[in-house]
């Protein structure tokens, strides 16, 4: 036979025997295992020392803190102490194993481990010592460093938000005269990345402050919003030589009835004299009225007969397009410059 140091006893044995009544103190949910048999190990050495195993899952509470969320890192305790022994009965601490001379881990997690949205960086391990009114009780803490996967969050935010934005800039290219394709192509985009934001939100912890992500999608929107802007102002720049030109027509049409009117007021006076001084009154009325007309002439006529470059207001939409082009997609780069050192940092 061959020699063993320790043995396993049945757990049924546990009702004689002393155990520590430990518990999780930030614990929200606990299940024992049953299946096939109680999960539970209670073993002995050659040295007295006794081992008790027992098979749990655990739902423990993790106050987190979203500020960087997607690209956070949270720290979630686990604490276990013992509710009615003081330190006077009983302490608690960790026990360091060692394996081929080398000291291992109190926890141990499984290599093949994988979590769907985090990523196990580092478990920190404490004990010491909580006072209560009832006397001072024994605790170890074992705290495990998380780090947010992000590559869920980059495929179904990020990367769309970002085509969105560089899509509502095609506006910038298209033709200004095509004002329905722009419109459309603007609202579109506007429509889009509301429609994502609000889908994304659905995936995102409820908070009432402002997350990383919700930066992000706030300056998205707002880059959307700004190239739909830009094309009202485009179009409204590009319209003003019609309307000057329709005011100037309006303001010569003016005139061209005030000329005729005077006109009709001459013809009427060279009729109304008979007598031999009325002949020179009549002449000096009309280098009167024709010296007035040339005032008024002098006075309107050149606003009136100034030329008009049609392709004045053209171009400026035009250079408004070409600038845009240059600074949207400038200010998006520097955007990115500084937001992902912000949070990735």
């Amino acid at each position: 036979m061959g020699y063993s140091d320790s043995v396993s006893l049945d757990p049924s044995l546990l009702k004689k025997i002393w155990v520590p009544d430990t518990f999780f103190t930030n614990e929200k949910g606990a299940d024992f295992h049953y299946v096939t048999t109680e999960n539970k190990l209670l073993r002995v050495n050659s040295r007295g020392e006794i081992l008790y195993s027992i098979r749990l899952t655990l739902t423990l509470a993790c106050p987190m803190k979203l500020q960087r969320f997607p690209m956070d890192q949270q720290v979630c305790p686990m604490k276990l102490e013992s509710y009615g022994m003081t330190t006077d009965d009983m302490r608690l601490q960790w026990n360091y194993l060692k394996k081929n001379g080398e000291e291992q881990n109190p926890v141990q997690i499984a290599d093949d481990l994988e979590l769907p949205q985090f990523r196990i960086v580092s478990i920190r391990y404490m004990q010491y010592t909580m006072d209560y009114s009832t006397g001072s009780y024994s605790r170890m803490r074992a705290e495990f460093t998380l780090e947010r996967q992000m590559g869920y969050y980059m495929i179904q935010t990020y990367v769309p938000t970002i085509l969105i934005v560089i899509l509502s800039w095609v506006s910038f290219w298209i033709n200004i005269e095509a004002a329905p394709a722009r419109v459309a192509l603007g609202i579109t985009t506007v429509l889009t990345m509301t429609t994502q934001s609000s889908g994304s939100s659905g995936a995102k912890p409820k908070v009432s402050y402002v997350k990383a992500i919700d930066i992000w999608m706030a300056v998205c929107l707002m880059f959307v919003f700004a190239a739909l802007i830009e094309f009202a102002a485009v179009n409204f720049t590009s319209r003003q030589d019609k309307e000057v030109a329709r005011r100037r027509q309006k303001v010569k049409q003016k005139q061209e009835e005030k000329e005729k009117a005077k006109n009709l007021n001459r013809k009427k006076s060279n009729y109304s004299g008979y007598s031999v001084g009325g002949q020179q009154l009549n002449k000096a009325s009309e280098r009167g009225s024709q010296q007035a007309e040339n005032k008024d002439q002098a006075k309107n006529g050149g606003s009136i007969e100034k030329p008009v470059n049609p392709t004045e207001f053209m171009d400026k939409a035009k250079k408004i397009d070409s600038m845009s082009r240059i600074i949207f997609p400038c200010a998006f780069l520097l955007f990115n410059a500084i937001y992902w050192p912000t949070y990735l940092g």
